[in-house]
């Protein structure tokens, strides 16, 4: 069972690469299978089709995003210190900013239903667990109970994403400043 979850994992890996690489019209079958070191028909041993490639490693993404948002909120650690590790994780995952909706939603023109509704899912898990943190902050005393637990989720979520999508597109390799949005998410950028 290890062996065959492996190939399959090298096989959606290795698509992953090229589909990013060529895109999925000029990604062939043949390639994603000589990439992850197997044959043509032990592809369509995992999947059925370059489609449901392409589905997997869509909803791939945003589950690796989910599984490490609730690591960190698993973590003993208060909120500041759980904000601060969703931020290395947006910062030190290549992948992140392709991983985003918008960013596989860009391939709406071949993307299903189904992994529209999969990841829609995902990302209201991912919500869940960032209001869960605030929450967190909220009975700590480190955030505003006057405010909505969601709206800052939209504005951590919003403004950490934008940040790392707009370097990842622009090719920066300024780093993020961390405690710079960190002050900002706990003062305002208002003059006092």
């Amino acid at each position: 069972m290890a062996e065959y979850n492996q190939k399959r994992k090298d096989i959606l890996t290795s698509a992953r690469s090229l589909f990013r690489e060529k895109g999925f019209h000029n990604t062939k079958i043949e390639e994603i299978a000589a990439k992850a070191g197997v044959g043509k028909g032990t592809v369509y041993e995992y999947f059925t089709s370059k489609q449901e490639i392409f589905d997997e490693t869509c909803i791939d993404k945003v589950a690796v995003i989910h599984d490490s948002l609730e690591e960190i909120n698993s973590r003993n650690i208060s909120f500041r210190e759980k904000i601060e590790e969703m931020l290395s994780m947006k910062e030190t995952n290549t992948e992140f900013a392709e991983a985003s909706v918008d960013g596989v939603m860009t391939n709406k023109n071949i993307i299903s239903k189904k992994v529209v509704l999969a990841m829609m899912n995902h990302v209201d898990d991912m919500y869940k667990i960032i209001v869960k943190m605030i929450d967190q902050g909220k009975e700590e005393g480190s955030v505003s109970k006057d405010v909505s637990s969601e709206l800052i989720a939209c504005l951590i979520v919003g403004a950490s994403g934008e940040f790392v999508r707009f370097r990842h597109l622009n090719g920066r390799t300024v780093p993020m400043d961390k405690k710079t949005i960190i002050n900002l998410l706990f003062n305002g950028f208002g003059v006092k």
